[in-house]
This record gives C-alpha cells, structure tokens and sequence, in this order.
C-alpha cells in the first residue's frame, strides 16, 4: 500500500523517478523532531534544462600562477536525490534523481530533505578542480520551483558526503555534517534561482581532499 506521502508526491510533482522503500532497522527514532509545516520546498533539477539546473560556481587560484580561475559545475542528477521519513512507521522513501528535489514537512507529517552531488574531478564531464586550489569563493545557485505554506522558511545546508556507488541510503537523512550554514528562503523566491554562498563549504572540501562536493537542504534553523 502507497503511503500517504507518495501518494502527494505523485498527485503533484508526476514524479516517474524509482521510489525505493527502505525500511529503518530496529531502534529508537525519538531523535528525530517533528514539526508541522512550513510545507514543502521544491529544487528543479532536470538535467535537459541547463539554465535551471543546480550549479556551483567557483572561484580559485593554484599555487605558481597568478591568474584567477572561474568555473561552473552542474550537479550530478542521477546522484542528486532526496530522503522521505515517516515518523509513525519509521520507515524511509528514497526517490534518486528525480526532476524535482523535495524538503521540508508533508501534510502527513513525514519529512522530505533534499541532495544535490557535485563532481570536482571532471568524470562527468564538468570542470575539475585541482586539489591544490586555493578557493576564493564558491556559490550554489538552485532554482526554486515552489515553496508552500510559509512566507518565510528556516533552511539548513549541511555539508555531507554519501556514496557515489550506491546512491542515497537512509543513513543519509541526519548524517554527520561536516560543515553547515542557516538562511531562510521566502515565498517570492518560487519561480526564480537563489544564490547561497557556500565558500566555507568548498574550503573543507578541498581541505579533507573530496572528489564530490555534496549538500543537504532541510527545513530548520
């Protein structure tokens, strides 16, 4: 039987992506806070859409030159995901690369948060970046399809890291974060793209030698 939870998400986003139900293991989830809206927030992320299509654009310098390099980066799709948690059951959906990235909080009170990937080694094509760079800045730019409910939203962006091979897993959903930052997002940014400085974040990333730089949005302070 389809949760409540897919069932909205098909009845409003026509998602065709794989929903994968995996169920969490014995244990206790009272960690896991729950709230009541704000609602949901949607990322587009179709990669036959290039001008909507999350990108990370970087700015850096490597030692023995003096120029200034500026790349961008798209997003990784097929790895790019999001995480659906049902408080009640405990039980996790993860829906891996679909045309729109869900966070925040459904109707049923289950809890979506959003994945984007980003190769820094060029396998998929994109620029790489050397591990030597020194990064001047870093920005995410992703384009809001919708934001319910709330005028203003409390966004949480973690910096995690989650397999490259096996895609999302329910470990995932409030994994540690290796760095992080708080912004809101507002109502009229629906239909637009919102710029988020994620220069820290890029710096660990060089710092610990990651090949992928990759976030997590959620609904939060």
């Amino acid at each position: 039987m389809l949760k409540i939870g897919t069932l909205l998400r098909f009845s409003l986003l026509g998602i065709t992506g794989l929903v994968v139900l995996l169920l969490a293991g014995c244990g206790d989830h009272d960690h896991h806070v729950v709230f009541t809206g704000p609602g949901l927030i949607g990322i587009d992320d179709r990669p036959t859409v290039a001008i909507t299509a999350p990108q990370l654009d970087i700015e850096y310098t490597i030692p023995g030159d003096s120029g200034v390099f500026i790349v961008q980066i798209l997003s990784d799709q097929p790895l790019d995901g999001d995480i659906e948690f049902d408080p009640f059951s405990g039980s996790y959906i993860i829906t891996q690369g679909p045309s729109t990235l869900l966070f925040g909080f459904n109707i049923d009170d289950s809890q979506f948060r959003a994945f984007l990937d980003f190769p820094l080694d060029g396998s998929t094509g994109e620029a790489s970046i050397p591990l030597d760079a020194s990064i001047i800045s870093a920005t995410l730019t992703v384009f809001i399809d919708f934001v319910d409910f709330a005028a203003t939203v409390p966004v949480r962006l973690d910096l995690v890291e989650y397999s490259i091979v096996n895609g999302l897993a329910p470990s995932d959903f409030d994994s540690f974060a290796l760095e992080g930052r708080s912004f809101n997002l507002f109502d009229s940014d629906a239909g637009s793209d919102v710029f988020i400085d994620v220069t820290p974040m890029m710096r660990e990333v060089q710092l610990l030698g990651l090949n992928d730089f990759q976030v997590r949005f959620s609904v939060g302070p």
